[in-house]
């Protein structure tokens, strides 16, 4: 399994705050549980991949920006991460 970005914890939370939902919604949304949700905005579990489109459905976020950030691209992102 790869390295998740270290950003991601704070993009989920911010983009869940942004959108004024709390943990229990998101997680309802995301049809999950609170502590799951939980756990992906504290790092400390990783995200399934079957997962991310869902991500990507409730926040209305592109994965390369859920990922990454907006001013990188996920493959341009992937080259400088493991191709160093």
């Amino acid at each position: 399994m790869a390295d998740v970005p270290l950003n991601l914890k704070n993009t989920l939370r911010s983009l869940r705050v942004k959108l004024g939902y709390t943990q229990a919604e998101a997680a309802d949304l995301l049809g999950i549980t609170p502590p799951t949700l939980r756990s992906w905005e504290k790092d400390s579990t990783a995200i399934k991949w079957t997962n991310v489109e869902r991500i990507e459905s409730v926040y209305h976020t592109p994965r390369d920006y859920i990922f990454f950030g907006k001013e990188v691209s996920f493959s341009e992102r992937a080259k400088k991460t493991y191709v160093s």
